[in-house]
């Protein structure tokens, strides 16, 4: 089975950067080729949400936070018989009243698979949100880069990239209950 690379970086943009974005967008615009299709991004909706709770507690005020995985942006590149994909995702994190660290600690997961949903790789990252100030809703984004080996007569839509926040059985069970 072919490796695929997945890595993870904090992301902040900046204007410069912004600018060379949309530049290099436009410049991909002027060509007369028709640009090669990206894998598709799928957020797991029984994974989308999670709600920590402190202790056995599931009282409203026994919440330590909510978060929730937003639909990710997805660049992708042609490079031989691969495709290099940037992948933003960005979690959301909601303050709960028994939360006294101001601070999320969220695990979440990327995995990349074939359409066919043959998982070829998969990984977890941890993402930690601190509340400053009188804030209690604030988002993380991170970059996660990804190179997917092509076969012949492949390209990025014969993969998908799913991504989920890491639940355990309990809170997997109370997403399934409270949709």
């Amino acid at each position: 089975m072919p490796s695929l690379s997945l890595r993870s970086t904090a992301f902040r943009a900046s204007p410069a950067l912004l600018a060379a974005a949309a530049l290099t967008l436009l410049a991909a615009c002027a060509t007369d080729e028709a640009p090669k299709p990206c894998p598709e991004v799928v957020v797991l909706t029984d994974a989308a949400k999670q709600v920590k709770f402190s202790g056995l507690g599931r009282d409203l005020t026994d919440v330590l936070f909510e978060a929730e995985v937003e639909p990710a942006r997805l660049v992708c590149e042609y490079d031989d018989a691969e495709v290099d994909v940037d992948l933003q995702v960005r979690v959301v994190a909601s303050r709960g009243p028994a939360n006294a660290d101001r601070l999320a600690n969220i695990r979440y997961f990327v995995a990349v698979a074939r359409t066919n949903q043959a998982v070829l790789a998969r990984e977890s990252f941890d993402i930690a949100i601190p509340f400053p100030g009188n804030r209690t809703r604030v988002s993380g984004l991170e970059e996660i880069g990804q190179i997917i080996p092509l076969a012949r007569g492949e390209d990025g839509s014969d993969y998908r990239i799913y991504i989920g926040l890491e639940l355990t059985p309990e809170e997997l069970r109370y997403n399934r209950a409270n949709r």
